[in-house]
């Protein structure tokens, strides 16, 4: 039985989004202003991913189901300073989250996270952006998390702890073999958040800060290094949930970040009453 605080107010994520100058990064210039994703009851929006397609910006993020208590993706189109209300775009049997989408030779894919699947698997738009199909397996590999494509690589987190929020980074390439085990060993502070961004002509990946197990407790940027084909990584830059600004209740966390050229957007948690989730909790259990 769920404790009643857990029924009564729901944990739950949304987007939020700001225009921004091409050197404009919230981690450097902190205190920013962002707006939201209208909210609704039934989902809610998390791990955002943005892509630029055929001169149009589309969100695509984690819509978690309330009702089936199950991760599906969606998207929304930005137009007139604000992004439509998401869409359901790709939904199976088991949880999706972190979409993660990429154009290669001018055919558009998507990379999920999986996990529940056991593998890393790609997808592929047959009708961008509604309409996808299973494409490839890349990895089989148990509990791998938010995965990034960095140039031919796969950086992908594996949990080695969930209650601790514990990971290891490995890298693969893309046929799935394994290039370098550990880049971070079973850390709180390496998971996945992001597309590799550029600052200052320096490749930087967002990372999660989950100190303590505390999952949503800020954001790490880490500075990419390759130098004859092994890997490191120097911290740069952190996020708190409380160095930047949405309307008048503060963030109690934040876990996933990205960036076009003038568009900055970032995942945020909050707790509110939802009284329709407690009614679909019930009929579950029914």
């Amino acid at each position: 039985m769920r404790p009643i605080k857990e029924l009564l107010l729901e944990e739950y994520w949304n987007i939020a989004f700001r225009e921004a100058k091409e050197n404009d990064f919230v981690f450097l210039n902190k205190n920013k202003n962002f707006m939201t994703l209208k909210e609704n009851k039934r989902y809610w929006y998390a791990d955002p991913f943005l892509f630029e397609y055929k001169g149009e910006t589309w969100l695509f993020t984690e819509a978690f189901d309330n009702k089936t208590e199950k991760g599906l993706i969606a998207c929304s189109k930005y137009e007139n300073g604000t992004f439509s209300f998401p869409k359901i775009v790709l939904e199976e049997d088991f949880h999706l989250s972190y979409p993660f989408v990429y154009e290669e030779n001018g055919e558009v894919f998507m990379m999920p996270e999986t996990s529940a699947d056991g593998c890393i698997q790609l997808y592929k738009a047959v009708n961008f952006p509604e309409k996808w199909v299973k494409h490839k397996e890349l990895v089989r590999v148990e509990n791998a998390v938010d995965t990034v494509v960095y140039g031919e690589k796969l950086i992908t987190s594996v949990v080695t702890d969930s209650s601790e929020k514990r990971v290891d980074v490995d890298i693969y390439n893309m046929n799935g073999e394994l290039v370098m085990k550990s880049l971070h060993k079973d850390s709180q502070q390496a998971r996945g958040a992001g597309r590799v961004v550029s600052v200052d002509g320096n490749d930087i990946r967002p990372a999660q800060d989950c100190t303590g197990g505390v999952y949503g407790a800020g954001l790490v940027f880490y500075q990419i290094e390759e130098k004859d084909g092994k890997f490191s990584e120097t911290q740069m830059y952190k996020l708190s949930p409380k160095e930047f600004s949405i309307g008048v209740q503060n963030a109690e966390g934040v876990h996933t970040y990205a960036r076009t050229k003038n568009i900055e957007v970032l995942d945020f948690k909050r707790r509110r009453l939802n009284l329709r989730r407690i009614l679909w909790i019930v009929q579950k259990k029914l």
